[in-house]
């Protein structure tokens, strides 16, 4: 019993991956580089990154994407975020999790943090995920472009996933600069501190595949940065 359910646990994990992660030489630095849309090739894009922290340029095509994630372990910190594109999505869903495609977003990840959801809770986000795409392990603080929601709103998009939205719609063609207080905001979302540091950070630009035309986009993320 425990030898199927391993099997489809690795089989699963296979059908949600959502691209392949490309050579060391493809990624800037201690960034891996991945495609986060249909196919296996990265959009055009140009990358450059630092000790801290990384910026990328991408033009993306329906269907195609970019992200970039780097681990490590990092006191929760200030992080300085600017973010710019030229067009959004017109459909989706930000609270559904199948649904909600960011144009662009970063996340952080708290790998050794967890909520007690229980077993059936678990078998159940399990199933979720199994259709949806799986997660990185650990609580996640997403600072999204979103679809529609107003700017500032913050809500759970799975059980260990809180998305704050940074910019939207009414952002296109600006530049969007804002400094999180990862831990604050991680507090506001769970009601207590983490229990540990961060231990992944993921850097995503996507194009929905129905949508219609390019888009060009600009991410920047520096983190940590000092303390004001």
């Amino acid at each position: 019993m425990r030898k199927i359910a391993l099997f489809l646990m690795c089989f699963a994990a296979l059908l949600a991956s959502p691209g392949r992660i490309f050579a060391a030489g493809e990624g800037p630095g201690k960034w891996d580089a991945t495609s986060s849309g249909r196919w296996e090739s990265l959009p055009e894009r140009h990358v450059g990154a630092t000790d801290n922290g990384i910026s990328f340029e991408v033009t993306m095509s329906p269907g195609t994407g970019v992200s970039f994630r780097r681990v490590g372990r990092w006191e929760p910190a200030p992080a300085a975020l600017r973010i710019a594109l030229d067009n959004v999505n017109a459909r989706g869903n930000d609270y559904l999790p199948g649904k909600a495609i960011f144009p662009a977003s970063v996340t952080f990840v708290f790998g050794n943090d967890s909520l007690k959801l229980g077993a059936k809770a678990r078998i159940g986000l399990f199933f979720k995920q199994l259709w949806n795409g799986f997660t990185p392990s650990g609580i996640r603080l997403t600072y999204a472009w979103g679809n529609g929601l107003p700017v500032g709103s913050m809500y759970r998009l799975w059980e260990e996933e809180t998305v704050f939205v940074v910019a939207g719609p009414e952002e296109v063609g600006k530049t969007i600069s804002s400094t999180r207080h990862v831990g604050d905001d991680f507090r506001a979302a769970y009601g207590r501190p983490p229990k540990g540091p961060v231990t992944e950070i993921l850097v995503s630009a996507r194009r929905p595949s129905r949508e219609k035309g390019p888009v060009h986009a600009s991410i920047t993320l520096r983190y940590p940065v000092a303390q004001e």
